[in-house]
């Protein structure tokens, strides 16, 4: 320590002191000593500090500063702070923060507290509760049963605290339940029950499933859902339109749904279906596809006619985009002439989209091309057509089908379809009638019901051609007009294919290609072409189906 002597010696020049001082003697009277008034108080200030520390002594009696290696200044996430995992188990990584000091460093040995703040669950130390030597803290997250947005915090004493956030998803699947307002249900053939069925898949908690597939299968019936595999929702929910099977005779339907192996996950359901309503005409999933049973053993398709564009459909990238112009119209107006001579109307079905968003005469991968929608206005039309074909098998011997399209070729007569090639149909009688091109013909078995030969069938003397021609129509083939000529033809497609003959059964069937010109170009060419044609398929019905030529049954005698 500085001695305040030593120290004040070196102001002797600024301050004059005297003393009178004896020695060896009572002291006398003196007299004050000449010292300034503020003296004292320097001599005691400058005192005071040289008393006040030293070399290497402590800086204050607090402790050491805020920048001091050991003291923590700043805690922070260490992998981020969003987490996801799945309600009431722990999360895959643990929750880690750092406390660092002013400069950066760990400090280790310093209490973090873990909190849930949302969501249930809990936020525990993993290991000690105190920093390592890194400065580094991990928590075991463990969460909270409830799904969507789970919080926690990481805190240390005079620090700000870290926050993480976790995305609590649902436990595997636990139970299915169907939602159902009760009652039979009931459906005619082909047609989709009233009520879709829904369906919710939770876990073991009571949360919504999301994005789980629900698996159908059809257990009695033949019937078919609006979706394969539907997946659940953000609600867990799910919900698919049931259809019937196409057997016209009153059945029972039966379907099982199931969203995992075990009895928790399945449902079964039942229903039936009655005979569709003669006349009454039944409406598909957003009027997309029309079919009105009737009672003649005719069926009529009419697959490219249709208007319709909703903007929620996306259109087709490949194939056929034109649509067949009034040609849905031309086959109404055949039925309705077919029970003005008869009393009686045939099948009819109908489509309603426009050929941008569904071909109907294709198979179901160009028809479609993956949309659901328009899939399933596919599969209603052919539904239907299978439920109006079998109708014609259950009340008589043998039927007619005929798929309305018109062209825009540039020789204006009609195209009869028989899936024979324009090619094919130039080689010699002969020819045709031999077993490999006959059977072919989607009138195959005509030449059997009548005894012609399958030529004669297809363009001899009472073909429909000739019954075409001989009304004022032509058309190819017949015996005016036996083939194309090389100039462009339709032969047949999808539907001739699928519902004629060429492979056997009581119902021939063929595709009729009606020019434009005298034919679909105005209202009054449609309605006498429709007459022409109502009685050019009577003839032809009475002629091909009726062993002996004799009346239609059931029916009104033909009005002449």
């Amino acid at each position: 320590m500085i001695s305040p002597f030593r120290f004040l010696s070196g102001f002797r020049s600024g301050f004059r002191f005297r003393f009178r001082v004896r020695f060896g003697g009572p002291a006398g009277p003196s007299r004050p000593s000449a010292v300034r008034p503020g003296a004292w108080i320097l001599l005691g200030a400058v005192i005071a500090l040289a008393g006040c520390g030293g070399d290497g002594g402590p800086v204050s009696g607090n402790g050491p500063g805020p920048d001091a290696p050991g003291v923590p200044a700043s805690v922070a996430s260490i992998g981020g702070t969003a987490f996801g995992g799945t309600v009431g188990l722990p999360l895959a990584t643990p929750v880690r923060v750092r406390v660092v000091n002013a400069a950066g460093q760990g400090v280790g040995g310093v209490s973090v507290a873990w909190e849930v703040t949302s969501g249930g669950g809990t936020l525990e130390a993993e290991g000690a509760p105190t920093t390592d030597a890194s400065g580094e803290a991990r928590g075991r997250w463990t969460l909270g049963t409830g799904v969507g947005t789970q919080t926690a915090r990481a805190s240390v004493a005079g620090l700000s605290p870290v926050a993480f956030s976790a995305d609590a998803r649902a436990d595997a699947p636990a139970s299915l339940t169907v939602e159902t307002s009760g009652g039979e249900r009931i459906t005619t053939s082909g047609s989709a029950f009233a009520e879709p069925i829904r369906v919710r898949v939770e876990d073991q908690y009571g949360n919504p499933v999301a994005g789980r597939p629900l698996q159908v299968t059809i257990l009695a019936g033949g019937g078919w859902v609006s979706e394969a595999a539907p997946p659940t929702d953000a609600k867990g929910e799910a919900t698919v339109t049931w259809y019937a099977g196409s057997d016209p005779a009153e059945a029972e339907q039966r379907i099982r749904l199931h969203a995992g192996a075990t009895d928790a996950l399945r449902a079964e359901l039942e229903g039936r279906t009655v005979p569709p309503e003669v006349g009454v005409r039944l409406d598909g999933n957003r009027e997309f596809v029309e079919y009105t049973p009737g009672t003649l053993p005719l069926v009529i398709t009419a697959a490219h006619g249709g208007t319709l564009l909703p903007s929620d459909l996306p259109d087709r990238t490949w194939g056929t985009m034109v649509r067949d112009l009034a040609t849905d119209t031309l086959a109404l107006l055949v039925a309705d002439s077919l029970e003005a001579l008869t009393g009686e109307r045939p099948h009819l079905v109908r489509v309603h989209l426009h050929r941008r968003k569904l071909d109907a005469n294709r198979d179901l991968e160009e028809a479609a091309q993956g949309n659901p929608e328009a899939t399933r206005a596919w599969r209603e039309f052919h539904a239907w057509t299978e439920t109006a074909m079998a109708l014609v098998r259950a009340s008589h011997a043998r039927g007619l089908y005929m798929d309305v399209h018109g062209h825009g070729h540039e020789v204006q007569r009609l195209e009869l379809g028989y899936l024979l090639t324009g090619s094919e149909l130039a080689l010699d009688d002969a020819v045709l009638d031999q077993p490999e091109l006959a059977a072919r013909s989607s009138l195959r078995e005509v030449a059997t019901w009548t005894g012609r030969t399958p030529a004669e069938v297809v363009r001899g003397a009472g073909s429909l051609g000739d019954r075409f021609h001989q009304r004022g129509y032509p058309a190819v083939p017949s015996p005016q007009d036996p083939h194309p000529a090389g100039a462009p033809y339709f032969s047949g497609g999808y539907n001739t294919r699928r519902y004629g003959c060429s492979e056997g059964g009581s119902i021939c069937g063929f595709q009729l290609e009606a020019n434009r010109i005298g034919v679909r170009d105005s209202g009054p060419a449609l309605g006498a072409f429709a007459g022409v044609t109502a009685r050019v398929l009577l003839d032809a019905l009475a002629d091909f189906t009726s062993p002996s030529g004799a009346p239609l049954p059931p029916g009104r005698p033909l009005k002449k």
